[in-house]
């Protein structure tokens, strides 16, 4: 079942932002770098949070 996350999950994910939607709670912000974004899907699975999608958005450089 999805649910969204209470606002007490904001300070757990430090730097991103909750946006509460129908259902779910979407998880947008910048990851600096591959350590970031595996310590974010660590405080997923700690959860027992459902991942259901990652989007890139915006202009990134994808330093190539």
């Amino acid at each position: 079942m999805r649910r969204r996350l209470s606002e007490r999950f904001q300070t757990a994910f430090e730097g991103m932002t909750l946006e509460p939607g129908p259902n779910q709670t979407v998880l947008v912000g910048e990851v600096r770098d591959q350590a970031h974004l595996y310590g974010l899907l660590d405080l997923l699975r700690d959860f027992g949070i459902d991942l259901v999608a990652v989007e890139l958005t915006g202009a990134a450089d994808s330093g190539c």
